[in-house]
């Protein structure tokens, strides 16, 4: 099987955020190189170039590949079975030893983490908070993971359980001595899992091997998180914006194509990352949904009536985490942050009642544009929030 595909026409990218790829001109051609599944999710590329052979695709596949690979080797944290312990992994086993020297890399990512959770905090409390992870591995959300064909059920963990573990959750244990490049997890049993941002660095990373590289235009698909490079091309050859299409939660391949998506965007080297309810969740046997967000105040999936929040901004690694970051925070305090911070956009969907409602930031008045086939699905647009005080 060709781990690349040349398309002449049109590429679509069937994920949380669905793009596609307008015909070509004469000088350009389309590849899907579909990467391995790194970070245990689906990963690929599409590149709009010239005419490549068949081994220069190869090598620029196994090159991608291998960045994927090398960052899933650092960050990972969930026992795979295969034996393979990563750096993140010895940093969270010296947890209450020792400080551990790390890679310039993990000590990047660490810092831009905690950097984006400072925007999270409330009452003292930082909502997104990477030290969530002896809780989150608690859950099971990997082994428990709710399947609609399946119908598989599972039972949430008791709350005493999840109490015990609140204790170990406090980024203020994290100790980074900057000049030793040492980090400390100061509390035993204490970890951390950085998955709420690793995937955006590493689609950041590809974009920089592509330009490097001296590619132009391309779609990064890292788990989901979609980083534009360039814009998109016309069938005459002439640049135009990538439609982006925000794919409506809950919905999937087998409904109503009318529905599958809530709204349109038009855009060019930005990314855009969706954190939403829908994502990864458990079902227990009277139906209650767990989603996987959760409240490092109490254990449990964060409850602020948030469906989903899509961040558009110029960095990846920054749409990833505060699409986490916002999301904790709820609409009215996340809209606060992305008001304050002229690098970022958002669009939310929020339960209200019986509806849900779709707000924007006022950067997208006029990019966004709402899909009127889901007001059959309860979806009503807002606009703006906030913009005339009345929605």
């Amino acid at each position: 099987m060709l781990k690349w595909t040349k398309k002449w026409i049109l590429v679509m990218i069937i994920v949380t955020l669905g793009l596609g790829l307008s015909a070509c001109g004469d000088d350009y051609q389309v590849y899907t190189l579909n990467l391995s599944d790194s970070f245990n999710t689906t990963n690929k590329v599409i590149v709009i170039s010239e005419t490549k052979t068949e081994a220069e695709l190869n090598k620029l596949y196994n090159e991608l590949d291998q960045i994927l690979i090398n960052l899933d080797l650092m960050f990972n944290v969930q026992d795979r079975g295969d034996g393979v312990v990563t750096e993140l992994m010895r940093l969270n086993a010296q947890a209450g030893i020792a400080p551990m020297l790390v890679s310039d890399e993990l000590l990047m990512v660490v810092k831009k983490t905690l950097e984006i959770s400072n925007y999270s905090q409330v009452d003292g409390t930082y909502l997104f908070d990477p030290t969530i992870a002896p809780v989150w591995d608690n859950w099971h959300f990997i082994d428990k993971l709710y399947d609609s064909f399946l119908d598989n059920r599972a039972q949430a963990p008791d709350e005493a359980t999840i109490t015990a573990l609140l204790p170990l959750v406090n980024r203020e244990n994290i100790e980074i001595n900057e000049e030793q490049k040492t980090i400390f997890l100061k509390v035993a049993g204490m970890k951390l899992d950085l998955g709420a941002i690793v995937k955006g660095y590493a689609a950041d990373k590809l974009k920089k091997y592509l330009v490097d590289l001296g590619y132009k235009k391309a779609v990064i698909d890292v788990g989901r998180n979609i980083l534009l490079l360039g814009s998109g091309i016309n069938p005459d050859g002439q640049d135009m914006d990538w439609k982006v299409d925000v794919q409506t939660p809950f919905v999937g391949m087998f409904d109503d194509n009318a529905v599958r998506t809530y709204g349109t965007m038009r855009l060019s080297d930005v990314t855009v990352v969706t954190s939403g309810i829908y994502e990864k969740y458990i079902k227990d046997d009277e139906g209650r949904m767990y989603h996987h967000i959760l409240d490092p105040r109490t254990g449990f999936p964060i409850n602020n009536g948030v469906i989903s929040v899509t961040v558009i901004c110029q960095e990846s690694i920054v749409g990833d985490g505060f699409s986490t970051s916002l999301f904790t925070l709820g609409l009215e305090k996340g809209m606060e942050v992305v008001n304050a911070l002229d690098y970022l956009e958002a669009v939310w969907v929020v339960e209200q009642g019986q509806k849900k409602a779709v707000y924007i930031s006022k950067g997208l008045k006029d990019i966004f544009v709402f899909n009127e086939a889901v007001a059959t699905l309860g979806y009503v647009y807002q606009g703006v929030y906030n913009e005339n005080f009345g929605n």
